[in-house]
């Protein structure tokens, strides 16, 4: 078996799969300091399961996986391969090649593998177990770990003797023993627990059991005699309830003829009510038809006048429009002569016009020839260019006014900007607080939105716990109504069996009920238990006391008594006891006897004197309760009762009874739901609590009324808060609708105040420009101005010449200003006339426009007056119409109240027919009534027996009367039954469960009791076990260690060139728990402590100790990462030599810097970080290179 190659992806510096293949001999990994060549070995190690992260040189187990670099990304998780040649099957596989793989997440999640499928971390390690390969193995020296093989502590030592002696798969096999035997002894202590607790339950459960089974004997023979007398009972009450379901045949069959004839009788009553209902419904609809027809008659009327005012209005407002008219036909014609006149003046004035026209045409041409004759070339000349300089003056002048009026429309231009910049300025203003108005209330009302949610949710939570607690008190009233039902349905059942006197013996009950009749017996005044009231505390004391007398009935004398027996011999209704008033006196004890036992402990008192009776009757209860005591306990009722020389009998407050003479009675008695003596007690207790329930009941419907109006009134309050946030809401939304075209016109204003700036800057600029032309036209204009001056003179004298001929040409120049004069008042007055003209004709249009509206109008009256016409008409028909419905509405309605009264009439008559029916049929109904509560009664006895047959046997009545036949003796089978339940009373409680308890116990105590010894045998066997692995261990150990010692001696001296070293065993008594010292001499020196060694010397002793260990046990492959660093050259050539000589044997794969270790190699892997952080290899074959170069 070797190592044939590894393979790294994502594992450290190895970021891509990086694969290695190795030969058989020496494989060498060189490298630069930090390209990641220790990252092989600590590969390797890491896939043959290392679980410490800090021996491979990391904090963590993620710190394993690529963690990325300066230009590659972190990878999620590291994987390392290793594939062994097991052609020799070293490896207990039926492969030739076998792979373990490791993987692990960033997560922390690991994998493991062999041959690609998926295994624990177990196998890997019980697959490399004494094979000298694994983490721990001497086949993996890792880097700076090769001094720890010489530890300070010896016991440290033994790893690698225990690996090479082949006992660590023992040493494994010995813990999971004594782990087993461990767990063993637990076991044992647990189960010794176990038994000695079932010991101690076996035996009382043994007799429980015992005491069932008798139990269960006397059950099962009380069983068929008690099912026996159930059927029994069955059918007496079965017979009794056939008797009474007849009768109740009969009287149902009674009620039903009666029932018919008063069904019959009351459908022709319904008849009647019937047609009476009808007859109102329709005197309803007629009713509501005439206020119908009432109504539109009135609406009708109301209409007519409606149409003659609308009549009226139409005549007068045609009457205004003809008026209208007629007044506008006389301005139209008044406005067509006027304009007809001003046409004519405006003719004559245009002829006048064109003849003064004419004239100063002919004038202007007579003063052209008298200038023409005055003027000389010179004067002209001059003028000329005095003109032409006043001329430039002007333009001068009128630059220079340009300018001024172009700076002053620039300035009002400015003024303009100013103003718009100040009224955009202040729009702007406006706008943002108009903004911040909008965006407060917009908050403000985004507040109270919140504030209204939140409010809304308290009180939907408040409005929900409001109705959990409606629901609950809601729940909790129909529980108090379901009790309250049930106690007044007790009561009423009471009440009843109270009246019925259910509960007496037959004669008593006939005598009782003989009393309340008129025609009945005289002088009965009632049973004992009626007479007498009796607090709660001593009633069954009472009840016990009186026994039998409960029912024995009290009479005014002895003829009562007498006539009463009579009564009940001739009517054969029973028997019955009487305590004649007359007869009966009253018993005591005397007062001497009471002192001796009045303060005794546990005395009550005397019976007389504890129960409530009327003073007549005090002799009939005194004979029967006055020699009475009631103690507390029994045992306080034997103190008394000796006491008084046992010559009265006591009663305790339980019912147990100490007879005259010292007898004893009592025991457990049938519980009763009710006493003859305690019933009408009950009745008035229930009574009592029927009132509280009552009470109870109005507090929580008062109260389920104020949570109705609580959650009323939060749900007022949670529609308002709707509303309200409804509103908000709105307000919120038209706040924010009116922000948006705020904040756009804001930034258009923004823009404008932007472009104002712009113009402003412009036209300050034009400001400028124009006053530099105003300065340059100045200055022309001084020039200028000079210039005029000197033509000026030149020209006054040219005129002295000819003022002469200026007479003539002022004549004409007067002429023709007259003639202008008049040319342009005529034009004016022209003018004038044609505006006048022009409004004339606008006047004349209107007016014509608004008579064909009033025409038009005009028109539309007729219309309408014709139109009302026709609906006065329709609404006199209309009216005449809803008078003759009317008037037929009110006859049929007296009609229908006339046949109403009649009927009402017969129904009176019908309702007398049928009342004495009616009282008949409640008399029977009542005592049919009477007898379903009996059937009912019986129904619930029978159903009662049947279900306590049921529940108690599990039987059918039919069933038990197949299996149980009616037992002849009925009286002794009761007795046998009341004995059989003594005696099983006898026996105190019963644990019927004992028996299975018993024997599941039983069962489980000798389960344990089986498991205990195999467990006693295991242990045996396990310490046996134990025992064999030990001998085997150290007898392994001693030969392999005697082995590697004598090696040892000899590869120091080899290594070292001489000196001497030894192993030697701490304990050689105990060689499985002994240390290991290592003795070292290099030659030249004493024998010195391992400590004391410098660093090469403890290299090359544990070197030593390594390759001794070789020759004793080869491994497959050793990894050795950096061993021989600490080494000299002769040291490394010494190491290189052994190296070779074992490789025939051992795979070597070494990690080095050194030359030495080079040279031996047969195959060089190079590893380089050609990208940083990411370690690549290079590979050379030596052989191969060595071959290519001497070719």
């Amino acid at each position: 078996m070797f190592l044939r190659r590894i393979e790294l992806s994502g594992f450290k510096s190895f970021a891509d799969r990086t694969e290695m293949e190795f030969v058989q001999g020496i494989t060498a990994v060189v490298g630069p300091n930090g390209s990641g060549k220790s990252n092989i070995s600590d590969g390797i190690r890491w896939v043959l399961g290392e679980q410490s992260a800090r021996s491979l040189r990391g904090g963590k187990m993620e710190d394993v996986i690529f963690a990325g670099s300066d230009a590659r990304k972190a990878v999620n998780f590291g994987e390392v391969s290793l594939t062994l040649d097991n052609g020799d099957h070293a490896l207990p596989l039926d492969f030739s090649e076998v792979t373990v793989t490791r993987r692990v997440h960033r997560s922390g999640d690991s994998e493991y593998f062999i041959n690609k499928q998926p295994c624990r971390l177990r196998d890997i390690t019980e697959l490399f177990m004494d094979t000298g390969i694994g983490k721990e193995a001497y086949s993996i020296i890792g880097q700076g770990r090769i001094e720890e093989i010489l530890s300070t502590k010896s016991e440290d030592r033994r790893g690698i003797f225990e690996e090479a002696s082949g006992i660590v798969k023992y040493k494994s096999r010995k813990k999971e023993a004594e782990k087993k035997l461990s767990e063993t002894e637990g076991n044992l202590l647990r189960i010794h627990d176990l038994v000695s607790e079932l010991e101690d339950q076996i035996e009382p459960l043994s007799k429980q059991a015992d005491k069932a089974h008798r139990f269960k004997a006397l059950k099962e023979e009380l069983k068929s005699l008690e099912i026996a007398m159930y059927v029994v009972q069955i059918e007496q009450v079965h017979k009794t309830w056939a008797e009474t379901n007849e009768r109740l045949s009969k009287l149902k069959k009674e009620q039903l003829d009666l029932s018919t004839v008063v069904g019959k009788h009351d459908a022709q009553l319904e008849k009647h009510r019937w047609e009476t209902r009808r007859l109102d419904d329709e005197l309803e609809k007629l009713n509501e038809t005439l206020l119908v027809i009432s109504e539109e008659f009135e609406k009708c009327e109301g209409q007519g006048e409606v149409l003659k005012e609308r009549k009226r209005n139409i005549a007068a407002n045609r009457a205004q429009l003809e008026q209208m008219i007629a007044a506008q036909e006389q301005r139209g014609a008044e406005r067509q002569a006027e304009l007809t006149a001003c046409q004519s003046k405006m003719a004559e004035v245009g002829a006048q016009l064109d003849a003064f026209a004419s004239q100063l045409r002919e004038e202007e041409e007579r003063l052209l020839g008298v200038s023409g004759g005055i003027s000389s070339e010179a004067e002209e000349r001059l003028k000329a260019e005095l003109l032409e300089t006043v001329s430039e003056m002007a333009q001068s002048r009128n630059e220079i006014r340009h300018a001024d009026q172009q700076i002053e429309t620039v300035g009002r231009r400015t003024d303009r900007l100013d103003e718009e910049r100040s009224k955009w300025t202040e729009q702007m203003e406006r706008i943002t607080k108009r903004r911040k108005e909008l965006a407060s209330l917009r908050e403000g009302a985004t507040a109270e939105i919140a504030r209204i949610r939140d409010a809304y949710i308290t009180y939907s939570q408040e409005l929900k716990a409001l109705q959990g607690k409606l629901d609950e008190l809601h729940g909790t009233v129909r529980r108090w109504e379901q009790k309250l039902d049930a106690m007044v349905s007790r009561r009423d059942t009471m009440r009843e069996m109270q009246n019925d006197y259910d509960g007496f013996m037959q004669g008593v009950k006939e005598v009782l009920k003989a009393k309340q009749r008129p025609d009945g017996l005289r002088g009965i005044h009632g049973a004992v238990a009626e007479l007498v009231k009796v607090p709660a505390e001593v009633e069954m004391a009472v009840e016990t006391a009186l026994g039998g007398a409960l029912q024995h009935i009290v009479v005014d004398n002895e003829a009562n008594g007498r006539e009463a027996i009579a009564f009940l011999k001739r009517r054969q209704l029973g028997r019955a006891t009487f305590l004649p008033l007359d007869v009966i006196r009253g018993r005591s004890i005397p007062d001497s006897e009471m002192r001796g036992f009045e303060g005794a402990s546990g005395f009550v008192g005397i019976a007389v004197d504890l129960v409530r009776f009327d003073s007549q009757y005090r002799q009939i209860v005194g004979s029967l309760l006055g020699n009475v005591i009631i103690a507390k306990s029994l045992e306080d009722a034997n103190r008394i009762a000796a006491k008084c020389q046992y010559r009265y009998r006591v009663v305790t407050l339980e019912g147990d009874v100490v007879n005259p003479g010292g007898s004893m009675t009592g025991g457990s008695q049938h519980k009763k739901t009710t006493s003859l003596l305690g019933r009408q007690r009950q009745i008035e207790e229930i009574d009592a609590e029927i009132k509280t329930y009552e009470g109870q009941l109005a507090d929580l419907r008062l109260k389920a009324g104020s949570l109705r109006s609580d959650i009323a009134e939060k749900n007022g309050q949670l529609e308002q808060l709707r509303v309200d946030g409804e509103q908000k809401r709105v307000e919120e939304q038209q706040y924010a609708a009116e922000l948006n075209p705020l904040e756009n016109e804001s930034k258009n204003i923004q823009a404008q105040l932007e472009l104002v700036g712009e113009d402003r800057g412009s036209l300050q600029q034009e400001v400028a420009d124009y006053g530099n032309k105003k300065q340059m036209a100045g200055e022309a204009l001084e020039r200028l101005q000079a210039k005029e001056a000197e033509l000026q003179q030149a020209i006054r004298e040219a005129e002295l010449a000819r003022k002469a001929s200026e007479f003539a040409k002022e004549e004409l120049q007067t002429l023709l200003t007259d003639l202008k004069v008049k040319v342009a008042g005529i034009t004016q007055e022209k003018q004038s006339l044609a505006e006048q003209e022009k409004r004339f004709q606008t006047d004349y249009s209107t007016l014509r426009a608004e008579l064909s509206h009033n025409k038009r109008m005009q028109v539309q009256l007729d219309e309408d007056a014709a139109e009302i016409e026709r609906d006065g008409i329709r609404q006199t028909e209309l009216l005449n119409e809803l008078k003759i419905r009317k008037k037929q509405c009110t006859e049929q309605t007296d009609f229908k109240r006339s046949e109403r009264a009649d009927w009402l009439r017969k129904l009176e008559l019908a309702e007398n027919e049928t009342r004495e029916q009616r009282t008949q049929l409640k008399q029977v109904e009542e005592q049919l009534h009477q007898t379903e509560v009996r059937v009912n009664r019986l129904d619930v006895e029978l159903d009662n027996l049947l279900k306590k047959l049921s529940d108690e046997y599990e039987l059918s009545y039919e069933r038990a009367k197949e299996l149980y036949p009616v037992p002849e003796d009925v009286p002794g089978t009761q007795n046998m039954v009341r004995e059989l339940k003594r005696e099983i009373t006898s026996l105190g409680e019963v644990n019927l469960g004992a028996i299975d308890e018993f024997a599941r116990i039983n069962e489980r105590y000798e389960f344990l009791s089986t498991q205990k010894n195999d467990l006693l045998e295991a242990k045996a066997s396990l310490y046996e076990v134990i025992r064999e692995m030990d001998e085997e261990m150290s007898r392994r150990f001693k030969t392999t260690f005697d082995a590697i010692r004598s090696h040892f001696v000899g590869v120091f001296a080899k290594l070292f060139g001489g000196g001497r070293a030894d192993l030697l065993l701490a304990d050689p008594l105990n060689p499985l728990d002994t240390g290991i010292d290592i003795v070292a001499q290099p030659p030249g020196k004493k024998l010195q402590n391992l400590q004391l060694l410098s660093g090469g010397e403890r290299a090359l002793t544990a070197i030593a100790l390594l390759f001794a260990i070789l020759r004793v046990k080869p491994v497959p492959f050793c990894v050795l990462d950096e061993v021989e660093a600490a080494l000299d050259e002769a040291n490394v050539a010494r190491f290189a030599e052994y190296l070779r000589e074992f490789s025939g044997v051992t795979q070597f794969i070494v990690v080095t810097h050194r030359k030495g270790t080079m040279e031996e190699a047969d195959v060089l892997y190079g590893v380089t970080m050609q990208e940083g952080g990411v370690s690549k290899l290079v590979s050379v074959r030596l052989e191969e290179a060595e071959a290519a170069v001497s070719a």
